[in-house]
């Protein structure tokens, strides 16, 4: 699958059914930006049908709080039993803020993108 038109935040693949998210900027600060690819990935989640999704942090160097909000929104939307959101390869920055706001319990996280697929198995 592919982006809407317009910037493209991020590529968007299908892994059996789980959708995989991997941001395309590596600079995740500007709340219009976050606002944008928030509502993009909204969209999409809407329109596919999916709600497991895997958010692939890697080459992320540059994140914003806001951007955390909008994460935690998502993740109480994709919830189970009706979905559940998976991040994966965090890169420092992004792992030193989940870790400041002690986010860990409220996301599963994971090292790799693999290991996120298959958390759904």
């Amino acid at each position: 699958m592919s982006s809407p038109s317009g910037r493209h935040y991020f590529e968007w693949d299908d892994a059996g059914g789980v959708a995989v998210v991997r941001f395309t900027t590596n600079a995740i600060r500007d709340d219009r930006i976050i606002r944008a690819m928030f509502d993009q990935l909204d969209r999409l989640i809407e329109e596919s049908g999916r709600h497991h999704v895997v958010l692939n942090f890697g080459g992320v160097i540059a994140f914003a709080s806001y951007a955390i909000g909008k994460l935690i929104v998502l993740n109480k939307k994709l919830k189970p039993p009706a979905g559940r959101l998976a991040l994966s390869n965090l890169t420092p920055i992004v792992e030193e803020i989940v870790d400041i706001m002690r986010l860990r319990k409220e996301f599963n996280v994971y090292g790799t993108e693999q290991q996120a697929i298959e958390s759904f198995a």
